[in-house]
């Protein structure tokens, strides 16, 4: 190779390097800037609860809506705070809290329960209502159950080859609980494009006052009718695609009960189509909560409703 030629190419490959070089710093750049204007978009499709130790906990949406279902249920028959903590640290270790068709031997659904055992039918084991039903029934016959450690609660009930594995959960279900029935503020989100459940469950019984409005929203509020209870319908919106409700739960004041219901519907708002949610001085859009002005005390009957809307 003659020195012209290899002043050439070495001059090609000074030009290769700084080309990537620049890519790379454009890249950097961009991310950066979607970093300031988008600042939580993470990789996978994922939900977020704030921890008590202020770090994030990221689930996926079908992890989410399982965990309010399993909340809501318990809330639904007035069980403890502790009751409840107990039945979502048992469905994650089961589980992963999926409601899944196979197990061990014929184990099935969010608590792997056994038909073989007298837990109930499969179709029943992997409904997720009648499945955390059947977990605090057998949870209420464990003598004191809710004052022991978390594993040995689990543990008498489950009856798991591997009983100390339920207290590794304990500080996430006992997060979840706390967002799932807020006290003070709306912190339960879910990005934009999560994957919503697959697993099929039984119909539910409509709510009064839905049978002309948009199916996904009938379905909706049948769903948060047969979990929390207390549902009543008090306004549709001429589209059909949008519900002010009340709820009434036992043993909340009226504004955590509608706190509550607000963040069951943004933990199933990727399974039912819901993109807006709005609850008090705060309001559900886009895939996260922004204050907005309280509503007037003249128009919202008291502070437990909440509207909803769907995408059709």
């Amino acid at each position: 190779m003659s020195a012209r030629a290899g002043s050439v190419v070495a001059m090609s490959r000074r030009a290769a390097v700084l080309s990537a070089a620049l890519t790379l710093v454009a890249a950097l750049v961009a991310g950066a800037v979607l970093a300031v204007w988008q600042p939580w978009r993470p990789s996978g499709p994922e939900c977020r609860v704030p921890g008590a130790d202020g770090v994030d906990r990221t689930l996926t949406a079908t992890q989410l809506q399982h965990a309010s279902t399993i909340n809501a249920v318990g809330l639904a028959r007035g069980e403890s705070t502790r009751a409840r903590v107990i039945a979502l640290a048992t469905a994650w270790q089961e589980s992963s809290m999926r409601n899944i068709d196979y197990g061990d031997r014929d184990s099935l659904g969010l608590f792997q329960q056994r038909p073989s055992q007298g837990w109930g039918e499969p179709a029943e084991l992997t409904d997720p209502v009648y499945a955390a039903g059947a977990f605090y029934d057998a949870l209420a016959r464990v003598r004191d159950g809710e004052s022991l450690p978390l594993a040995e609660a689990a543990q008498a009930v489950q009856r798991s080859g591997h009983p100390d594995a339920y207290a590794k959960w304990e500080s996430l279900s006992g997060d979840l609980v706390a967002a799932l029935t807020p006290l003070e503020s709306m912190t339960v989100s879910c990005r934009r494009g999560s994957l919503p459940p697959t697993s099929t469950v039984p119909v539910r019984t409509p709510v009064p006052g839905t049978a002309d409005i948009a199916p996904a929203l009938a379905d909706l509020l049948a769903a948060a009718a047969a979990e929390l209870g207390g549902v009543t319908v008090r306004d549709i919106a001429t589209d059909g695609r949008e519900a002010t409700v009340g709820i009434v739960i036992a043993g909340l004041p009226p504004l955590q009960a509608g706190r509550t219901l607000a963040a069951w519907a943004v933990a199933h708002a990727t399974g039912f189509g819901v993109t807006e949610v709005t609850v008090g001085s705060e309001r559900y859009h886009r895939h996260g909560w922004r204050p907005q002005e309280p509503p007037d005390p003249a128009d919202a009957p008291d502070a437990a409703t909440v509207t909803i809307r769907v995408d059709g």
